[in-house]
């Protein structure tokens, strides 16, 4: 037999015995890894390190896909915001907040935190695969719990944008990644510690142990500091001044999380759960002393920039404390008009308040914010945030919908005031001081003279729908009111704001071009970055000859008209608006600069009879705010003309309703003693129309002006309406029909 022949058994005989080797080393290692799987997962610590160590490996393995993360930027660096002119409005960081270095923290302040937020931050790479899937089980069943690391937490406040979708936190786990790998457990801690917010403008724990108990980190006791860190979760909802109870409940919630790791005795434990709650008196409100309210807009306004963060919270944290340049829209010499104007008018103790707004046509740059001049115990913003009833204000949205129907502003309705019309339901419909405007009057004149009858005639021909359609297209939200008949004399569900007005009639100013307001115009990081550029967004609302037909009697609303108290030596054009009872007034006006809508009115509302001895009417001190603000805001500027049109630059149609049957009055009677004094007023029509009576304006349109002498006991003043009778072709009014209700327009 050859040699070949004797070799072949050797090696099958070399082969099995290699092949039994591997299955005996295959079936040994299975048990083993069987053995140490059974081992790591009956023990939690072993189980937890490899699923740690699984999960860094995996993060370790995406390092390519990982977003550039830069240097954490410098702490306790603070933001500003500034005036179009430059000038500083307000700096956000309030405290004078001194960065702390860990060793300053006590051991048990921070483990109260890390117990509150992240018990296992010393043990993971930066993301918690444990505390991730029992965030996904409770909010899987209804709860709400999140599952993020303190590492997470800090790379989404300093390096996450964009909205929160499930991309971005995907990146938030990859720059956690990175961030565990360039700095130490303990520098991302002590980061953490001076950055984090913890309600009542305190960011960071220096500030928030003074902020609630009027110590230094190192004075907290361990129920304090389970207090503080409890709160980390929901920092302002979770607030122990207005409701301790869920407050102490967290604390609670801490302090056994320490006790379960370890780092509390039970006699610990009970003591500090026993620890009343007991708080520092809370800091005055510390709002900026110039422009209160448009600087809490500007910070609602960053809540909106993805530029800023994933979410409103992180927007807001990162613009108080990143250091950033918040340049503005607003014009110091139009807030300082604003201001003036309010208070020489309606600046005694008990009179209403004002609110006005001023808006650049064409961009939307708002130029003044107004809420009032009493911030520190009215914070709300009545100027952009208010809803309040428009009354005649809005009528030019119904006179807009009209020219997109083709009717022609030379239509004539009939003016009887007390009469009911069909599609308003069973209310009788009344014009202001329950007047007649005539047998006939056309739809220009009764815009002038703020016939009430003739809109809702107008508002019945082109439909509530349309109405609606030209109101949002010039920026009135739709949530301001239902679809209601009411809407055609400025009745709204919830009502709109002087913000929301001055930005609607800016549309008439811009050629029918709306602007979205802004207050933001650029924002500049730490370093000098241009982060954020506005650009005005902007569409075409309506035609431009169907605005310049509008424009051209809202000119005559204030050179003959209601609004006669708002002229300011150049060409201006705007509305009055007086709601139901007197209470809400208002002036919205414009030149081609600017468009400012003035409010006022009490809060809570109530009628405004009696102030400075008249009726408040959106003609009397809402119209003399307005033409202060105006001509202050404009001096050293040159007039500029409105651009108008005439009715025959569109296709229109004229319609014709027959007049309602003439009610003659009753025979005088008798009158009494004391009764209110019938106002005896007269408001022109148009220019081209018979020449204007004239009508005294109750305010003066500038400065300070004088009340009006009150009228003689024997016949006390009837309260100011916003529209007064048109003259007949002879001059004279015709005759005053009264009617049984009040009702203004």
């Amino acid at each position: 037999m050859s040699d070949a022949g004797h070799a072949l058994p050797h090696r099958t005989a070399l082969s099995g015995r290699w092949r039994r080797w591997a299955l005996t080393f295959v079936r040994r290692a299975s048990i083993a890894g069987v053995a140490v799987s059974v081992v790591v997962a009956a023990v939690p610590p072993l189980r937890q390190a490899a699923l740690y160590g699984a999960t860094a490996a995996v993060l370790r393995g995406t390092d390519r896909w990982a977003p550039t993360v830069g240097p954490l930027g410098e702490l306790a660096t603070a933001s500003r915001i500034v005036a179009a002119d430059g000038g500083l409005l307000a700096t956000l960081q309030e405290e004078n907040r001194r960065p702390l270095g860990l060793a300053e923290v006590p051991l048990p302040v921070r483990q109260a935190v890390l117990a509150a937020e992240d018990k296992a931050f010393y043990r993971h790479a930066g993301v918690d695969p444990l505390a991730l899937g029992r965030a996904a089980w409770r909010n899987l069943r209804g709860g709400h719990q999140g599952g993020s690391t303190i590492t997470q937490q800090l790379a989404k406040t300093n390096f996450s944008t964009g909205a929160r979708t499930f991309d971005r936190k995907v990146d938030e786990a990859l720059i956690a990644s990175e961030l565990e790998r360039r700095f130490t457990k303990d520098e991302l801690l002590e980061r953490y510690l001076n950055q984090v917010y913890f309600g009542e403008r305190a960011y960071g724990l220096a500030a928030a142990a003074r902020t609630f108990f009027d110590v230094d980190p190192a004075g907290l006791s361990v129920a304090q500091a389970a207090t503080l860190a409890g709160k980390i979760q929901a920092p302002d909802r979770l607030d122990p001044r207005s409701d301790p109870g869920p407050v102490i409940r967290r604390r609670d919630a801490v302090l056994a999380n320490m006790a379960e790791n370890g780092w509390l005795t039970d006699r610990q434990l009970a003591d500090a759960r026993a620890e009343p709650l007991t708080l520092a008196p809370p800091r005055p409100p510390a709002g900026p002393a110039l422009a209160p309210h448009f600087v809490a807009f500007v910070k609602r306004e960053a809540q909106t920039l993805d530029v800023l963060g994933g979410d409103a919270a992180t927007r807001l944290q990162r613009l108080t404390v990143g250091g950033y340049r918040i340049e503005t829209t607003l014009d110091p010499a139009t807030l300082d008009a604003t201001t003036a104007a309010a208070r020489e008018q309606l600046g005694r103790p008990g009179d209403p308040r004002v609110a006005a707004a001023t808006v650049e046509p064409g961009t939307g740059a708002i130029r003044s914010l107004f809420g009032g001049a009493d911030f520190d115990t009215h914070q709300f913003d009545v100027s952009s945030r208010g809803g309040r009833q428009p009354g005649s204000a809005f009528k030019p949205f119904v006179y807009l919908a009209a020219l997109r129907a083709g009717i022609d502003p030379r239509s004539t309705f009939s003016g009887s005031s007390d009469r009911k019309i069909k599609c308003y339901g069973n209310h009788r419909v009344h014009n202001s001081g329950n007047r007649s405007a005539g047998r006939r009057i056309d739809v220009d004149r009764a815009l002038v003279q703020s016939v009430n009858v003739v809109f809702v005639d107008l508002g019945c021909e082109v439909g509530v729908e349309s109405v609606l359609r030209a109101a949002a297209d010039a920026g009135i939200p739709e949530e301001a009111t239902t679809a209601q008949s009411a809407i055609f004399l400025g009745g709204l569900d919830r009502g709109v704001s002087a913000l929301t007005m001055a930005a609607a009639y800016a549309t008439f100013a811009a050629g029918g071009i709306y602007a979205e307001p802004y207050a933001i115009a650029r924002i500049i990081d730490a370093n000098g970055t241009v982060v954020y550029q506005r650009e005005p967004v902007r569409r075409q609302a309506f035609r431009s000859e169907e605005v310049g037909v509008l424009n051209r009697m809202l000119q005559a609303v204030v050179t003959s008209g209601t609004g006669r108290a708002a002229g300011i030596g150049r060409p201006v054009a705007g509305k009055t608006g007086t709601s139901e009872d007197n209470g809400d007034a208002w002036f919205v006006g414009f030149v081609p600069q600017l468009s400012t809508a003035v409010w006022v009115g009490y809060e809570p509302r109530r009628p405004m009879w009696q102030v400075h001895g008249q009726a408040v009417s959106g003609g009397s001190f809402p119209a003399a705010i307005f033409a202060t603000i105006m001509r202050r805001a404009l001096e050293g500027q040159d007039p500029q003309p409105i651009a108008t049109t005439g009715p025959d630059e569109l296709d229109l149609h004229r319609l014709w309703k027959a007049p309602a049957p003439f009610r003659r009055r009753a025979p005088a009677r008798p009158r009494p003693a004391a009764p209110p004094a019938p106002s005896s007023a007269v408001v022109a029509a148009p220019p081209a129309e018979p020449g204007p009576a004239s009508e005294a304006s109750p305010v003066a349109p500038s400065g300070a002006a004088p009340a009006p002498a009150p009228a003689p006991a024997s016949a006390p003043a009837t309260p100011q309406r916003e529209t007064t009778e048109p003259p007949t072709g002879d001059g004279r009014p015709p005759p005053l029909i009264p009617s049984p209700a009040p009702q203004t327009g």
